[in-house]
């Protein structure tokens, strides 16, 4: 089958046919088209990457980060999605840095927002794939009609990653610098949430899952993010491992109100409807918060995603009154 006619099929797939029958690049397609039907793939007017008051006089110019080739958006999605669970490495035999990421099928709108729409110069669909599950998602049960699986992006090799390898890797190692993270805007840290944070069940408070780092790294950026952001939070030790013999901290946000002072920042530049449950913040032992709160959330977010906001809330409302 030639490239032509190969691009033809996946371009004319039906979204109802069995899954078994796609191949890996098809399965990717699937995906992607269905981005695309989104909305999400043009981005529309992006609500401009806002700097933290308290540094808003800092004098940033002539500094590395400042003068890497890349938009404040691309470096502040750039840096928050390697802060996380993205890798970059300079590969044996290579010159150049490139980065490496997996996202649940579950996250895919969020996968192409970051890879396509804002880091689209760093890679193509070709360089995409679907896999599939494995790990923790192998014990999820899919959903009628779901393709569960993971979709990963491999960059290609390039002179500005390097450049963010050099001021974010340090011996072999990725590490949080005050140095870089005074450049940071709120997309940093609504990039670091959707990619690694999570609000607890209860959801008194939330936590960011920065496993592989250093406890050292994790009380720096703690102190950023409570001196910077207002966030007031804490480095908490697990007392479990990963899977790779690392000891497990968590940064846990220090109480309701302070998980809600972070919300406010990232709610509004949330891009893509299905990452919206990130900031869905429900109050265990409060509903007047929780009701407080998603009237403040309809105010916060996309005009496109109110009424997704509104029928969350209503539908927990006669969970409640059901019971």
């Amino acid at each position: 089958m030639t490239a032509s006619n190969n691009n033809e099929q996946m371009n004319n797939l039906s979204i109802n046919e069995p899954y078994s029958n796609l191949t890996p690049k098809q399965k990717m397609r699937y995906f992607y088209d269905r981005y695309q039907r989104s909305g999400a793939v043009g981005f529309g007017t992006p609500i401009p990457p806002k700097l933290p008051e308290s540094l808003t006089n800092v004098k940033l110019e002539g500094k590395q980060v400042a003068q890497l080739p890349l938009t404040t958006l691309e470096t502040s999605v750039l840096f928050g999605t390697i802060s996380g669970d993205t890798s970059i490495n300079i590969d044996k035999g290579y010159k150049n840095a490139r980065c490496q990421c997996r996202h649940s099928t579950r996250q895919s709108e969020w996968f192409f927002w970051k890879w396509i729409t804002v880091l689209g110069r760093f890679c193509e669909l070709s360089s995409m794939l679907w896999q599939a599950s494995d790990g923790y998602q192998l014990a999820s049960a899919e959903k009628p009609g779901e393709l569960l699986g993971k979709l990963k992006v491999t960059t290609r090799a390039c002179e500005e990653l390097t450049q963010v390898h050099s001021i974010i890797v340090t011996k072999g190692k990725k590490g949080f610098r005050r140095s870089w993270l005074n450049h940071m805007t709120d997309y940093f840290l609504m990039t670091l949430w959707l990619d690694d944070g999570s609000i607890h069940a209860g959801g008194t408070q939330g936590e960011f899952a920065l496993d592989m780092h250093e406890v050292a790294d994790l009380e720096l950026f703690s102190d950023y993010l409570r001196t910077v952001w207002g966030v007031n939070n804490y480095v908490v030790d697990k007392k479990e491992y990963t899977k790779c013999g690392h000891r497990r901290h968590r940064i846990n946000i220090a109480s309701p109100k302070d998980l809600l002072n972070l919300l406010r920042i990232i709610a509004p530049i949330i891009p893509v409807r299905s990452m919206l449950y990130k900031v869905y913040f429900v109050s265990h032992n409060d509903s007047n918060l929780t009701q407080r709160w998603a009237c403040e959330l309809v105010s916060l977010v996309k005009d496109e995603f109110k009424d997704e906001v509104k029928t969350f809330y209503a539908n927990l409302q006669t969970q409640v009154e059901d019971v």
